[in-house]
């Protein structure tokens, strides 16, 4: 589960955000249970609708709410990924917590966030935008990490009479993630056949 100080990172960085007017949605651990698969986390995750040429700007605003850069240069780009680390100590707290915004550029993170859903989140006092269960799932698979995998075979396993299957089935075959699909699939549902799209 989530710590108090990672809940208050999240509560003190959307108070910021949010009126800047810039597409936000939660993504990451946080984002996790929502989707009725609580695990431990302790950073914070965000998909931000921001160009980089505005990304200063909403960085300055974070700076004098008492933010800081994790390093720099600010934006980092790996691969498909363009993302900026910051860090903000709570009130009463002793030690940073690190949050994480990824810029939307790609189809799927565009996609993504015109698609995140409006939902009360552990210890926040009022509805956040989250992603959709849909892009939590082709997120955690095109990660691909060990913690990846298994988060996306439990969100299949939970959330699998609400999924859009025909949204999955179209971006599983755009990004190629076919294979690890039907692996992710077999860890969640080891008796069941593959769906249609998949086989």
């Amino acid at each position: 589960m989530a710590s108090n100080a990672v809940r208050s990172v999240l509560n003190h960085v959307w108070n910021v955000i949010e009126p800047l007017g810039h597409p936000c949605a939660l993504m990451g651990g946080l984002a996790l249970a929502v989707w009725s698969h609580p695990r431990s986390t302790r950073d914070v995750d965000l998909l931000l609708g921001v160009n980089r040429d505005d990304i200063d700007f909403v960085v300055s605003e974070l700076q004098a709410q008492g933010c800081r850069p994790k390093k720099m240069p600010l934006l980092h780009v790996v691969g498909d990924l363009s993302f900026v680390h910051l860090l903000y100590t709570p009130p009463e707290e002793f030690y940073d917590v690190q949050f994480d915004l990824l810029l939307a550029e790609t189809p799927l993170q565009k996609s993504a966030l015109s698609r995140s859903v409006e939902r009360f989140v552990d210890g926040i006092d009022r509805p956040l935008q989250v992603l959709n269960c849909d892009d939590l799932i082709l997120f955690k698979l095109l990660a691909a990490r060990l913690i990846d995998r298994a988060d996306a075979a439990m969100l299949l396993r939970e959330n699998r009479d609400g999924l859009d299957f025909e949204y999955l089935s179209r971006w599983v075959a755009d990004l190629d993630l076919t294979t690890i699909f039907q692996e992710i699939w077999r860890e969640a549902f080891p008796e069941e056949a593959l769906p249609d799209f998949a086989s």
